[in-house]
């Protein structure tokens, strides 16, 4: 017999605290089973997203824009949409991928006027002397 899947709240927010707690390993497994029995929850797109951030604070940001884009591609209604837009585009910018960085960002500055990360991705622009438009 299959153990019993772990709770959703429990999973979460185990995932939560071993990502505060800088467990990336456990963090990374416990969003990842998150996702494995839970993808249709509202708190799956933030799950996807805390995997990029993991990736991203070890420098594995290959791994990070891969997290980001699954964000922006699986939950279009993400609240997290805004922020996995811009942190692609810093994982792209990691990567030395110039254009495709300030493609991302202008997306950022053009899909969320008025937001934290609009103001953020407008000032990385301006320090790559980067047009926005």
């Amino acid at each position: 017999m299959a153990p019993a899947k772990p709770s959703a709240d429990v999973l979460y927010s185990d995932g939560l605290r071993d990502l505060t707690g800088r467990q990336y390993t456990l963090a990374t497994q416990e969003f990842q089973d998150y996702l494995k029995y839970y993808s249709g929850t509202d708190l799956a797109s933030n799950a996807q997203f805390y995997l990029g951030e993991i990736a991203y604070s070890q420098g594995k940001f290959q791994d990070a824009v891969n997290a980001y884009s699954k964000v922006i591609d699986n939950y279009p209604k993400s609240f997290k949409l805004a922020p996995a837009h811009l942190k692609k585009g810093l994982s792209l910018l990691e990567l030395n991928q110039k254009t495709n960085a300030e493609r991302e960002l202008r997306a950022v500055v053009r899909l969320y006027p008025g937001t934290d990360e609009e103001r953020r991705a407008r000032a990385k622009l301006k320090e790559l002397g980067a047009p926005v438009a």
